[in-house]
Protein backbone atom coordinates (compact mmCIF):
# COMPACT_ATOMS: atom_id res chain seq x y z
CA UNK A 1 0.00 0.00 0.00
CA UNK A 2 1.21 3.49 -0.83
CA UNK A 3 -0.71 5.26 1.91
CA UNK A 4 1.35 6.77 4.71
CA UNK A 5 1.40 4.82 7.95
CA UNK A 6 1.49 6.17 11.47
CA UNK A 7 0.71 5.82 15.16
CA UNK A 8 -1.20 7.70 17.78
CA UNK A 9 1.03 9.35 20.35
CA UNK A 10 0.16 6.92 23.13
CA UNK A 11 1.57 3.81 21.45
CA UNK A 12 4.53 3.46 23.78
CA UNK A 13 3.92 3.06 27.50
CA UNK A 14 7.28 4.69 28.21
CA UNK A 15 8.20 6.70 25.12
CA UNK A 16 11.81 7.51 24.29
CA UNK A 17 13.55 9.05 21.31
CA UNK A 18 15.04 5.67 20.42
CA UNK A 19 11.62 3.97 20.41
CA UNK A 20 10.11 6.60 18.17
CA UNK A 21 13.11 6.44 15.84
CA UNK A 22 12.52 2.70 15.53
CA UNK A 23 8.88 3.37 14.67
CA UNK A 24 9.86 5.83 11.95
CA UNK A 25 12.43 3.36 10.61
CA UNK A 26 9.68 0.73 10.40
CA UNK A 27 7.69 3.03 8.12
CA UNK A 28 5.41 4.60 10.72
CA UNK A 29 6.30 8.17 9.86
CA UNK A 30 3.06 9.91 10.84
CA UNK A 31 1.93 10.63 14.40
CA UNK A 32 -1.38 11.83 15.79
CA UNK A 33 -0.68 13.74 18.97
CA UNK A 34 -3.16 13.91 21.82
CA UNK A 35 -3.89 16.35 24.62
CA UNK A 36 -4.27 15.70 28.33
CA UNK A 37 -7.98 16.37 28.76
CA UNK A 38 -7.61 16.75 32.54
CA UNK A 39 -5.46 19.87 32.22
CA UNK A 40 -6.48 23.49 31.56
CA UNK A 41 -5.87 24.52 27.96
CA UNK A 42 -2.53 26.28 28.56
CA UNK A 43 -1.12 23.34 30.50
CA UNK A 44 -2.47 20.85 27.98
CA UNK A 45 -0.67 22.75 25.23
CA UNK A 46 2.57 22.87 27.20
CA UNK A 47 2.47 19.11 27.77
CA UNK A 48 1.65 18.52 24.11
CA UNK A 49 4.56 20.77 23.11
CA UNK A 50 6.96 18.59 25.10
CA UNK A 51 5.65 15.46 23.41
CA UNK A 52 5.77 17.22 20.05
CA UNK A 53 9.46 18.02 20.44
CA UNK A 54 10.28 14.39 21.27
CA UNK A 55 8.45 13.23 18.17
CA UNK A 56 10.02 15.78 15.84
CA UNK A 57 13.50 15.08 17.19
CA UNK A 58 12.83 11.39 16.47
CA UNK A 59 12.11 12.14 12.82
CA UNK A 60 8.33 11.70 13.00
CA UNK A 61 5.86 13.92 11.18
CA UNK A 62 3.18 15.14 13.59
CA UNK A 63 0.45 15.52 10.99
CA UNK A 64 -2.70 15.35 13.12
CA UNK A 65 -4.01 15.92 16.60
CA UNK A 66 -6.83 14.31 18.54
CA UNK A 67 -8.95 16.83 20.42
CA UNK A 68 -10.09 15.85 23.94
CA UNK A 69 -13.38 14.13 24.67
CA UNK A 70 -15.46 13.40 27.76
CA UNK A 71 -18.11 15.21 29.78
CA UNK A 72 -16.01 18.36 30.11
CA UNK A 73 -15.43 18.57 26.37
CA UNK A 74 -18.79 17.46 24.96
CA UNK A 75 -19.68 19.78 22.08
CA UNK A 76 -23.17 18.24 21.88
CA UNK A 77 -24.25 19.14 25.40
CA UNK A 78 -27.54 21.00 25.64
CA UNK A 79 -26.22 22.99 28.58
CA UNK A 80 -25.19 26.15 26.77
CA UNK A 81 -22.60 27.49 29.29
CA UNK A 82 -20.88 24.09 29.33
CA UNK A 83 -20.89 23.93 25.56
CA UNK A 84 -19.33 27.37 25.29
CA UNK A 85 -16.54 26.32 27.64
CA UNK A 86 -15.92 23.18 25.59
CA UNK A 87 -15.86 25.13 22.34
CA UNK A 88 -13.36 27.69 23.64
CA UNK A 89 -11.15 24.87 24.90
CA UNK A 90 -11.21 23.23 21.46
CA UNK A 91 -10.37 26.51 19.75
CA UNK A 92 -7.38 27.06 22.00
CA UNK A 93 -6.03 23.63 21.09
CA UNK A 94 -6.68 24.29 17.41
CA UNK A 95 -4.65 27.50 17.73
CA UNK A 96 -1.77 25.52 19.22
CA UNK A 97 -2.02 22.88 16.50
CA UNK A 98 -1.93 25.55 13.80
CA UNK A 99 1.27 26.94 15.34
CA UNK A 100 2.86 23.52 14.76
CA UNK A 101 1.55 23.22 11.18
CA UNK A 102 -0.64 20.27 12.13
CA UNK A 103 -3.29 20.07 9.41
CA UNK A 104 -5.82 17.49 10.63
CA UNK A 105 -7.74 17.63 13.92
CA UNK A 106 -9.84 14.61 14.91
CA UNK A 107 -12.87 15.29 17.09
CA UNK A 108 -15.64 13.30 18.80
CA UNK A 109 -19.14 14.65 18.26
CA UNK A 110 -20.26 13.65 21.77
CA UNK A 111 -19.61 11.75 24.93
CA UNK A 112 -22.16 9.22 26.19
CA UNK A 113 -24.64 7.90 27.10
CA UNK A 114 -27.05 9.64 24.73
CA UNK A 115 -30.71 9.04 25.59
CA UNK A 116 -33.02 8.22 22.69
CA UNK A 117 -35.35 11.13 23.41
CA UNK A 118 -32.41 13.57 23.45
CA UNK A 119 -30.69 12.23 20.35
CA UNK A 120 -32.25 14.54 17.70
CA UNK A 121 -31.49 17.65 19.77
CA UNK A 122 -27.97 16.47 20.55
CA UNK A 123 -27.32 15.70 16.87
CA UNK A 124 -28.46 19.17 15.90
CA UNK A 125 -26.33 20.76 18.62
CA UNK A 126 -23.25 18.76 17.67
CA UNK A 127 -23.72 19.58 13.98
CA UNK A 128 -23.87 23.29 14.86
CA UNK A 129 -20.73 23.02 16.98
CA UNK A 130 -18.89 21.09 14.26
CA UNK A 131 -19.79 23.70 11.66
CA UNK A 132 -18.37 26.44 13.88
CA UNK A 133 -15.22 24.52 14.73
CA UNK A 134 -14.79 23.39 11.12
CA UNK A 135 -14.78 27.01 9.95
CA UNK A 136 -12.43 28.01 12.76
CA UNK A 137 -10.05 25.18 11.87
CA UNK A 138 -10.17 25.90 8.13
CA UNK A 139 -9.09 29.49 8.76
CA UNK A 140 -5.99 27.99 10.39
CA UNK A 141 -5.29 25.53 7.57
CA UNK A 142 -6.61 22.59 9.57
CA UNK A 143 -9.18 20.07 8.36
CA UNK A 144 -11.58 19.02 11.10
CA UNK A 145 -12.28 15.26 10.95
CA UNK A 146 -15.26 13.90 12.90
CA UNK A 147 -14.68 10.35 14.14
CA UNK A 148 -17.33 7.64 14.00
CA UNK A 149 -18.02 6.32 17.50
CA UNK A 150 -19.52 3.19 19.13
CA UNK A 151 -22.51 2.42 21.36
CA UNK A 152 -24.88 5.34 22.04
CA UNK A 153 -22.44 8.07 20.99
CA UNK A 154 -23.36 10.45 18.20
CA UNK A 155 -21.73 9.21 15.03
CA UNK A 156 -22.42 5.50 15.56
CA UNK A 157 -23.78 5.04 12.02
CA UNK A 158 -23.39 6.53 8.56
CA UNK A 159 -26.58 8.60 8.76
CA UNK A 160 -25.34 10.24 11.97
CA UNK A 161 -22.00 11.01 10.39
CA UNK A 162 -23.51 12.54 7.28
CA UNK A 163 -25.78 14.72 9.42
CA UNK A 164 -22.94 15.81 11.71
CA UNK A 165 -20.69 16.78 8.80
CA UNK A 166 -23.47 18.08 6.55
CA UNK A 167 -22.34 15.69 3.81
CA UNK A 168 -18.81 17.02 4.01
CA UNK A 169 -19.73 20.71 3.93
CA UNK A 170 -18.97 21.36 7.62
CA UNK A 171 -16.16 18.87 8.23
CA UNK A 172 -14.41 15.76 6.99
CA UNK A 173 -14.35 12.36 8.72
CA UNK A 174 -12.02 10.00 10.55
CA UNK A 175 -12.94 6.34 9.98
CA UNK A 176 -12.25 4.27 13.10
CA UNK A 177 -12.53 0.69 11.90
CA UNK A 178 -12.95 -0.73 15.43
CA UNK A 179 -15.98 1.41 16.32
CA UNK A 180 -18.65 -0.02 14.03
CA UNK A 181 -21.31 -1.93 15.98
CA UNK A 182 -24.44 -1.22 13.91
CA UNK A 183 -23.29 -1.40 10.28
CA UNK A 184 -20.75 -3.50 8.43
CA UNK A 185 -17.54 -1.89 7.20
CA UNK A 186 -18.79 -2.26 3.64
CA UNK A 187 -22.16 -0.59 4.28
CA UNK A 188 -20.74 2.21 6.41
CA UNK A 189 -17.74 3.09 4.28
CA UNK A 190 -19.72 2.92 1.06
CA UNK A 191 -21.85 5.80 2.32
CA UNK A 192 -19.16 8.05 3.81
CA UNK A 193 -16.06 7.29 1.72
CA UNK A 194 -15.91 10.69 -0.09
CA UNK A 195 -15.52 12.50 3.22
CA UNK A 196 -12.93 10.30 4.97
CA UNK A 197 -9.48 11.91 5.15
CA UNK A 198 -7.87 9.87 7.92
CA UNK A 199 -8.31 6.63 9.84
CA UNK A 200 -7.86 4.89 13.17
CA UNK A 201 -6.77 1.29 12.65
CA UNK A 202 -7.02 -1.58 15.16
CA UNK A 203 -8.91 -4.85 15.56
CA UNK A 204 -11.99 -5.76 17.65
CA UNK A 205 -14.60 -8.44 18.21
CA UNK A 206 -17.44 -6.39 16.64
CA UNK A 207 -19.21 -6.44 20.02
CA UNK A 208 -17.46 -3.35 21.39
CA UNK A 209 -14.35 -1.33 20.67
CA UNK A 210 -11.15 -3.11 21.72
CA UNK A 211 -8.17 -1.48 19.96
CA UNK A 212 -6.49 -4.88 19.61
CA UNK A 213 -3.41 -5.94 17.69
CA UNK A 214 -4.35 -6.69 14.09
CA UNK A 215 -5.55 -10.22 13.35
CA UNK A 216 -6.73 -10.88 16.90
CA UNK A 217 -10.30 -9.81 16.28
CA UNK A 218 -13.05 -10.21 13.72
CA UNK A 219 -12.06 -7.74 10.98
CA UNK A 220 -11.50 -9.16 7.51
CA UNK A 221 -8.45 -7.10 6.62
CA UNK A 222 -8.28 -8.10 2.97
CA UNK A 223 -11.91 -7.04 2.51
CA UNK A 224 -11.27 -3.76 4.30
CA UNK A 225 -8.18 -3.07 2.16
CA UNK A 226 -10.31 -3.77 -0.89
CA UNK A 227 -12.83 -1.18 0.21
CA UNK A 228 -10.15 1.46 0.65
CA UNK A 229 -8.83 0.63 -2.81
CA UNK A 230 -12.30 0.62 -4.37
CA UNK A 231 -13.01 4.14 -3.15
CA UNK A 232 -9.48 5.45 -3.88
CA UNK A 233 -8.63 6.27 -0.28
CA UNK A 234 -5.43 8.34 -0.37
CA UNK A 235 -5.14 9.27 3.30
CA UNK A 236 -3.14 7.86 6.18
CA UNK A 237 -3.48 4.64 8.11
CA UNK A 238 -3.05 5.65 11.75
CA UNK A 239 -2.82 2.73 14.16
CA UNK A 240 -4.71 3.61 17.34
CA UNK A 241 -3.55 1.06 19.89
CA UNK A 242 -0.64 0.63 22.26
CA UNK A 243 2.27 -1.78 22.26
CA UNK A 244 0.56 -4.14 24.72
CA UNK A 245 -2.89 -4.14 23.06
CA UNK A 246 -2.92 -7.87 22.41
CA UNK A 247 -5.21 -10.44 24.06
CA UNK A 248 -2.90 -13.25 22.94
CA UNK A 249 0.68 -12.05 23.19
CA UNK A 250 2.26 -11.95 26.64
CA UNK A 251 4.64 -9.20 25.61
CA UNK A 252 4.80 -5.87 23.87
CA UNK A 253 4.93 -5.94 20.09
CA UNK A 254 7.23 -3.71 18.07
CA UNK A 255 6.27 -1.11 15.45
CA UNK A 256 7.90 -3.31 12.81
CA UNK A 257 5.75 -6.27 13.86
CA UNK A 258 2.67 -4.08 13.52
CA UNK A 259 3.61 -2.98 10.01
CA UNK A 260 4.42 -6.53 8.93
CA UNK A 261 1.14 -7.83 10.34
CA UNK A 262 -0.82 -5.10 8.56
CA UNK A 263 0.86 -5.79 5.23
CA UNK A 264 0.32 -9.53 5.54
CA UNK A 265 -3.33 -9.35 6.60
CA UNK A 266 -4.36 -6.79 3.99
CA UNK A 267 -2.94 -9.06 1.30
CA UNK A 268 -4.01 -12.44 2.66
CA UNK A 269 -6.96 -11.78 4.97
CA UNK A 270 -7.34 -12.78 8.61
Amino acid sequence: MKNLLGLTGGFFKEPTKEKWQAAVAAGLTEVEIGFDWQLPDDEACKKAAKNYMLLVESGANVSSCHLPFGNLHDISTLDEPSCLVAMEYMKRLLDWSASKNINIAVIHASFEPIKDDERPLRLAKAAKSIKELGEYAKERNIALAVENLPRTCLGNCASDMLALCKNGESASMCFDVNHLLIESHRDFYGKVAPYVITTHISDYDKLDEKHWFLGEGAIDWAELAGLFEKYDYAGRYIFELNETSSPNLNRAFSPLELVERFEYLTKNGR
